[in-house]
């Protein structure tokens, strides 16, 4: 994540994080910026990594949420209620993902991948603001949807983030869209010419290393 005013400008947020500092490693269940939108405009709030549905009677589920396959949203009972009207967009970097093509078993050596085309770019997401029925508290909580993985990222894993070009930013934030023909088309593999990859060391696999070597390319 780049630095705050750089994401602003980027997603033309209307109001400002407090505390906003770039992560080089984020971990699951972790907060973390996210752009969606509000009746006041576009806005950014912190969100827990890993969606919570408004169901949902503890923070910790039994399944995992923080990954949502997007053939699967509009059947499955955490996230199709929030498709319509809760979507969101995580401003990214990079991403990693582990190499399970070549090493079907842990431990998987891992890789980075970013756009060749831009510094900042958009993953989508959905989101839900959640009440712990046991305490009152609100938590807003999100997911990151993944596709069809490009040649690129494919190359390694069976999955990639569902990422959004500027154009469909936009549409994916219209709150005027809420059928699934208007919103899962933009569901799709990035191009892969526009994207590069890399190896990266062991010490990116745990997010407590939150510093700018996990990124740094390595031999395969």
């Amino acid at each position: 994540m780049k630095d705050a005013r750089e994401v602003y400008d980027r997603f033309g947020v209307m109001n400002k994080l407090p505390g906003f500092k770039p992560h080089w490693r984020i971990g699951i269940g972790s907060m973390n910026p996210v752009v969606y939108m509000t009746a006041d405009g576009v806005q950014i709030k912190n969100m827990y990594w890993s969606f919570l549905p408004s169901w949902a009677k503890e923070k910790r589920l039994k399944f995992s949420t923080f990954n949502a396959r997007d053939d699967r949203l509009l059947e499955s009972k955490v996230y199709k209620s929030a498709v319509p009207g809760q979507r969101c967009i995580i401003p990214a970097t990079y991403f990693f993902e582990p190499d399970k093509k070549h090493y079907p078993k842990p431990p998987h050596p891992w890789y980075c991948f970013k756009l060749n085309d831009q510094k900042v770019f958009s993953l989508a997401g959905l989101y839900n603001p959640w009440t712990d029925p046991k305490t009152g508290e609100e938590l807003y909580t999100y997911t990151i949807i993944t596709t069809e993985p490009n040649a690129v990222v494919g190359a390694y894993h069976d999955r990639e983030p569902a990422i959004l070009d500027s154009t469909q930013e936009k549409q994916w934030l219209n709150p005027d869209l809420t059928e699934p023909q208007q919103i899962l088309p933009l569901l799709k593999p990035y191009p892969p010419e526009k994207m590069e990859s890399w190896r990266v060391a062991d010490a990116a696999k745990n997010p407590r290393n939150d510093y700018p070597e996990v990124i740094k390319p390595v031999s395969d």
